[in-house]
């Protein structure tokens, strides 16, 4: 009954955060957005224990931002500046973020944007009539 003894158990959202700290992510700004939050907050904790100097200088920064156009923005932009930066968004949340994404793209900035899926239905707008097939 031993057989994971000495394995540390993760959902993926940390094993994500994991990843972008061994990975080298310096910036994160992030709105909360269910289930994309947690990756964030594994960041949060994560970081100030992984990614210090020897004298215990942070080098790195979480920002939570007002929306998530504000969040890619951000991150672009500190992408831009030479950091290596990232975003966590789901489903809604990265149709918000097209624009800043496009901009990126185009100008070949690099970003790291992590759309954590949601399951089931995404809610309709209200005046668009739904499609029958």
């Amino acid at each position: 009954m031993d057989g994971t003894s000495g394995f540390i158990m993760s959902d993926g959202n940390t094993a994500a955060a994991l990843g972008a700290i061994y990975g080298g992510v310096q910036f994160e700004a992030w709105y909360p957005i269910t289930p994309a939050s947690s990756l964030a907050e594994a960041l949060n904790v994560y970081l100030p224990q992984l990614r210090k100097t020897p004298e215990g200088k942070q080098t790195y920064a979480v920002l939570q931002a007002e929306d998530e156009i504000a969040a890619i923005g951000m991150a672009v932009g500190a992408g831009w500046s030479g950091l290596r930066a990232m975003t966590s968004t789901s489903g809604p949340g990265i149709s918000l973020m097209t624009e800043f994404a496009g901009l990126a793209y185009q100008a070949e900035i690099p970003l790291v944007v992590w759309d954590v899926q949601r399951i089931g239905p995404v809610p309709v707008c209200p005046h668009v009539p739904p499609r029958v097939i």
